[in-house]
């Protein structure tokens, strides 16, 4: 049986012991894994499978035209790397009664046209020009903006702002911070999110054949984000029967397209509640190595074995 590895050059730089480990556990399944870089991607045999780690939805449907399995399928890897369009995708999907509860946060598309804008109000001093911002600053709350397509906590932002700031310096470093931001996110469609409350706690929940691998708690140790290539530390996280319950629902719905290896984070509020953050579509594993005694590139390729047929 073959196997391709598609990457970007770079990645499958920063990825060339993840790829050893498929080649191993390859060779003990029977399947030859071979490293592909996205520019030959349409060159040579089709292979029996894919694995695309390119983020480019793109890449799965040449396969899938072709009728070569492929993970992730075109749509999960192009709502799995656009924030926006997973929640979309989850609303229309989920049961009545995760939706009538506070299960994502208060969440608005930022198109960079608008954030363009928003950088012009903020030079002119134009603040009437931030309409979707002004219930944050009235209540001097931060809240967040990030990239659609931003992953591993890059492009994560928090902000706060007072509208009418009684301290003339602390407003004019709030507004230039805020200016940094923009100019950081330029030419980038972005969202804006509420702030949870959350203590940078969140736990990933790693996706292995549509079912619950295993959770890694993680604790943010420098700001909000809880990333571990951020500096955060990690631990295993077990789930109480409620909670695999409310994760069900979300794997129940990307099940639909099919979830090989993939993870779903959670901000753990401070009431306790998990409030869903992202789909992670082309997820790292390093957690699951340095915190557990699991072997999920073994398990994923002997998975990879049987699904589909």
């Amino acid at each position: 049986m073959k196997a391709y590895l598609i990457y970007y050059p770079h990645e499958a730089q920063k990825n060339r012991g993840f790829i050893e480990l498929f080649q191993k556990a390859g060779r003990e399944f029977g399947i030859d894994f071979s490293y592909v870089p996205y520019s030959e991607y349409q060159q040579g045999e089709l292979p029996d499978f894919v694995l695309n780690r390119t983020r480019n939805a793109c890449v799965s449907r040449w396969y899938e035209e072709r009728d070569v399995r492929v993970f992730h399928s075109a749509k999960i890897t192009e709502i799995g790397n656009h924030k926006m369009k997973t929640l979309d995708f989850l609303k229309k999907r989920l049961p009545r009664e995760i939706l009538n509860c506070k299960w994502c946060p208060k969440t608005v598309l930022i198109p960079k046209e608008r954030l363009k804008e928003w950088y012009q109000a903020v030079g002119q001093k134009e603040y009437g020009g931030l309409k979707e911002l002004l219930p944050y600053m009235d209540r001097g709350e931060a809240f967040v903006l990030k990239s659609v397509s931003g992953h591993g906590g890059s492009e994560v932002m928090a902000v706060t702002l007072h509208r009418y700031a009684g301290d003339k310096k602390q407003a004019e470093r709030e507004w230039a911070e805020f200016l940094a931001v923009l100019q950081a996110l330029e030419g980038k469609d972005c969202i804006l999110q509420e702030m949870i409350p959350c203590k940078s706690l969140d736990v990933r929940v790693y996706i292995l054949g549509n079912r619950i691998y295993q959770g890694i708690l993680r604790q943010g140790t420098k700001d909000f984000r809880s990333n571990f290539s951020l500096g955060g530390s990690t631990q295993v996280y077990h789930f109480s029967v409620e909670e695999k319950e409310f994760i069900q629902a979300f794997i129940r719905v990307f099940a639909e397209e099919g979830l090989g290896l993939a993870g779903l984070d959670f901000i753990i509020a401070e009431d306790g509640r998990l409030i869903f953050n992202e789909l992670e579509e082309m997820v790292g594993c390093r957690m699951l190595y340095q915190s557990t005694s699991l072997d999920v590139v073994r398990d994923y390729v002997k998975w990879l074995l049987t699904c589909g047929k």
